[in-house]
């Protein structure tokens, strides 16, 4: 009998796409192939057949110090800072790219210095040895952005390679439009979306929506109370019901088919084209520019001390020379570092209006005309009363050349 991981592995390995390249397969097989994924969530299936947390992180440092549990309020007196647990800093969290991990999802941790020294420095396990067939990549995806907002790693994220240390610069861009005629944002949008509106909610919301439609059921990452909160423009009037998560089945099936729909921009919702999503940037907000540099990691000067201190870390002793052991090669295929550091304290701040307004229009034609006519006020009434006598006086003189052609006649 097969069990859920070896069905999930074969699974993927059937319906992942090849090369870019979407593989042919028969779902009507499904539920009695895969009888113990299929009618699961992706959700569900990936809390019991991902890398753990606690074999994936194996250092980290923020702000120089150890850090700390989620929520933690008290002092560094409080803790042993020699025991204390990487990975109790992160926080799971469902992304279109499976289970990640999210560090600061409060928001509650600052910076106060500079450095790659007083950011967050991770030391990372990939793990290679423990990859299904389908992943052509190794390595880590990592996306820096506000924590209000619902994390679009695969289309922002950018990637750790095995074998080096990354030192990730970043720095933080307020932006400020103006409102729409004008410019480009709703200022009501807060209120449309009854949250923390940004650009990655309504495209979520947006996405959800349609496969709703289409599907009956939403992709297992669009669970979050900012994408679900309402879908008032299925069920109208209706009592709200929280939307059904897709089964493995549904996903491959259906809510694939819709994001490839929606990016191409092909699908179809009862024989209508679907639109494209107005998703106008919000009045203020925030964004993180950053540059990334890499090294080899570890060096070659330190590689035999490297191989020592992770056998020894695995358990293995110098005589067991076997399949086993850890190499550097092997290190270098499975390690990696990487520090996130503010490069400046500073905050860049930009903010776009209008550059010519209709004051600027009048005030612009009144000078030409001023320039050009030499003409102003005063010179206007002028004209406008020499129009009017002599439009006047013309009238009174053609009076009288037809009085004196009436008497002539007369004679």
């Amino acid at each position: 009998m097969s069990t859920k991981k070896g069905q999930l592995k074969d699974f993927l390995k059937i319906t992942t796409p090849v090369w870019g390249h979407r593989q042919e397969f028969d779902a009507a097989s499904w539920d009695t192939k895969y009888d113990k994924i299929v009618q699961q969530s992706m959700k569900d299936v990936l809390q019991t057949a991902t890398h753990s947390l606690e074999g994936t992180i194996e250092f980290c440092k923020f702000s120089g110090k150890p850090c700390l549990p989620t929520g933690f309020n008290g002092t560094f007196e409080d803790i042993d800072l020699e025991s204390t647990d990487p990975t109790a800093a992160f926080s799971t969290v469902f992304t279109e790219h499976g289970l990640c991990y999210s560090f600061n999802q409060d928001g509650n941790l600052t910076m106060s210095r500079t450095g790659a020294l007083y950011g967050l420095s991770l030391r990372l396990h990939v793990a290679q040895d423990d990859y299904f067939e389908t992943q052509d990549v190794a390595g880590f995806k990592v996306l820096l952005h506000n924590s209000y907002e619902p994390p679009m790693i695969e289309e922002y994220g950018f990637a750790l390679r095995p074998g080096s240390e990354t030192y990730v610069r970043i720095r933080l861009q307020k932006y400020k439009d103006t409102p729409r005629p004008l410019g480009y944002c709703d200022p009501l949008l807060e209120q449309k979306f009854n949250t923390n509106y940004t650009i990655s909610v309504c495209v979520m919301q947006y996405r959800a929506i349609n496969m709703l439609k289409k599907c009956g059921c939403i992709a297992f990452y669009m669970d979050r109370p900012d994408i679900v909160f309402t879908f008032s423009d299925i069920s109208g009037d209706q009592p709200y019901i929280r939307p059904r998560i897709c089964n493995l089945k549904e996903e491959r099936t259906c809510a694939d088919q819709v994001l490839e729909g929606l990016a191409l921009g092909t699908l179809r919702i009862n024989g209508e084209k679907v639109p494209d999503p107005d998703c106008p940037s919000p009045c203020v907000y925030t964004t993180y520019t950053y540059t990334v540099s890499q090294s080899e990691y570890p060096s070659s000067a330190v590689k035999d001390k490297v191989v020592e201190e992770v056998n020894k870390q695995k358990g293995i002793s110098p005589e067991e020379a076997d399949e086993t052991a850890w190499t550097i090669e092997r290190i270098r295929d499975n390690y990696l570092k990487v520090h996130i550091y503010f490069e400046e304290l500073s905050t860049l701040e930009m903010e776009r209006h209008p550059s010519y307004l209709i004051s600027n229009l009048i005030g612009d034609v009144g000078g030409q005309l001023g320039l050009l006519l030499g003409m102003n006020i005063c010179s206007l009434v002028q004209f406008t009363d020499y129009i009017i006598r002599f439009s006047f006086f013309k009238g009174v003189m053609s009076l009288v050349r037809l009085y004196k052609a009436k008497k002539q006649r007369e004679k």
